[in-house]
């Protein structure tokens, strides 16, 4: 009995690992672009003469999702004489688009509104890039919540390190099929996923494996009693 205690343990704790680890790379499994209206910002510079600028870079291509993702890439530049002083140059905004597309096709995206405001010279630079949804930091697609939060940054000067840096997001994602109201469609538009998560499938299978040991042991207890009488 002792043994077979510890074997259907060891199966036990193999099934939850198995379930976990499937649950982990479905939440990992998309990639994601990004989209700006502009290439270039003009900031406030301390230089009456010279220019202030951070170009900004999208990703075009396909990205693998994460925790953490690098939404805007960003190169700042400025030119300065030897007499400060400030500038009438201007902050301005722009919009940034992150597109998200899942494994099995399904997409959403998130809009924002960037801004950048502060002073910019070649050693120093103050330009705090800020980021507000259009509508929400949230989408839901596929059976999945998507939570993108890009909390202000400040840029490096030009003269510190190498050229191009990059503006960050964290990502959350979360399964929707538990939170209530209408279901989620499915990536071929329309309909509703009623395909079950591999982890219930797991757990179900776990959950009638226990009963048909339960029942066994039971009538092998039995069998030996009536044996012994």
């Amino acid at each position: 009995m002792k043994q077979l205690s510890i074997l259907f343990g060891t199966a036990l704790s193999g099934l939850i690992l198995t379930a976990a680890g499937q649950v982990r790379a479905d939440y990992l499994n998309w990639t994601y672009t990004t989209s700006s209206n502009v290439s270039g910002v003009s900031v406030n510079s301390l230089s009456p003469n010279g220019g202030a600028t951070v170009s900004l870079t999208s990703f075009t291509n396909p990205q693998p999702g994460g925790t953490l993702i690098p939404v805007e890439a960003y190169v700042t530049s400025a030119s300065a004489p030897a007499n400060f002083g400030p500038t009438t140059n201007q902050p301005s905004t722009f919009s940034l688009a992150l597109k998200i597309t899942d494994g099995n096709g399904a997409s959403g995206t998130l809009n924002f509104t960037g801004s950048l405001a502060g002073e910019l010279t070649p050693t120093s630079s103050s330009v705090v890039a800020s980021f507000t949804p259009t509508t929400s930091n949230s989408i839901i697609f596929d059976g999945h919540t998507y939570t993108a939060t890009i909390s202000p940054q400040t840029l490096v000067p030009p003269n510190d390190g190498p050229m191009q840096h990059y503006i960050m997001a964290s990502i959350a994602v979360t399964n929707a099929s538990g939170s209530g109201g209408t279901p989620p469609p499915t990536g071929g538009g329309g309909g509703v996923n009623s395909t079950p998560e591999p982890t219930s499938l797991l757990l179900s299978s776990l959950g009638f494996s226990c009963l048909g040991f339960r029942c066994w042991w039971k009538r092998r207890q039995l069998t030996r009693t009536l044996a012994a009488a």
